[in-house]
């Protein structure tokens, strides 16, 4: 059984979440502080975090930085607040989804599982990575051409899923449904904008060799 933690300070919502939960066969367990969440974290094995932004002690982001630095536990955002610039700062700290209130309790489980499957399917390749490439799962690390890369958590996933795929053309909206959740960020220049930083990193490690190709009009592959 899957073990959820939900954080958040509102009985009420706290109580109709894990109600839905229970109901498909999730193990919930309920805190109500930033300080909570992570305490609970240390001591037990989750399997996902649901994380209202809005706590008593500490804000959401401030938490999701914490837990990221030892953890790469799925975490969906909780929030009230529906502006671009938190759900692209959630992005960029590394989570994985973004829900705004008033919720709905089915798509919320409905987010959870899609989480929890692709977490599932990502420890699995699809094909063998390339020569230049090498991908350590474990710590989320990518080598290329003998170089460790630095990389964010939305690059790593970006980069990884294509290495996987290799020559296969993907849309920037295919790319968004596959490395986020359909409707975590609506805007497709956040994928231009990881494949112009990828670029880069890459050309600094080796100049002459053109790995991310643009296909005009359809959309982005890894060449060989």
């Amino acid at each position: 059984m899957k073990q959820i933690l939900i954080v958040e300070d509102d009985i009420v919502i706290a109580e109709t979440i894990g109600y839905a939960l229970e109901k498909n066969s999730f193990a919930v367990a309920n805190v109500s502080t930033g300080e909570g969440a992570l305490s609970h974290l240390q001591n037990n094995k989750m399997d996902l975090v649901l994380l209202d932004i809005g706590l008593p002690d500490m804000n959401g982001f401030e938490v999701l930085k914490s837990i990221r630095q030892t953890s790469e536990i799925p975490v969906i955002f909780i929030t009230a607040r529906d502006d671009e610039i938190d759900k692209v700062l959630g992005l960029e700290l590394g989570a994985d989804d973004y829900v705004t209130k008033p919720l709905s309790p089915r798509e919320l489980v409905a987010r959870v599982n899609a989480n929890l499957k692709r977490v599932t399917q990502s420890s699995v390749p699809a094909s063998k990575p390339l020569s230049l490439f090498d991908i350590n799962e474990k710590y989320m690390q990518i080598t290329f051409d003998g170089t460790e890369l630095s990389l964010t958590k939305a690059e790593y996933n970006l980069l990884a899923y294509l290495i996987h795929r290799p020559k296969q053309v993907f849309s920037r909206d295919q790319l968004l449904t596959a490395i986020w959740n359909e409707s975590y960020l609506a805007d497709e220049r956040t994928i231009d904008t990881h494949i112009k930083s990828l670029r880069a990193k890459l050309k600094v490690v080796n100049s002459g060799q053109e790995t991310i190709k643009t296909h005009r009009g359809l959309g982005y592959s890894l060449s060989m």
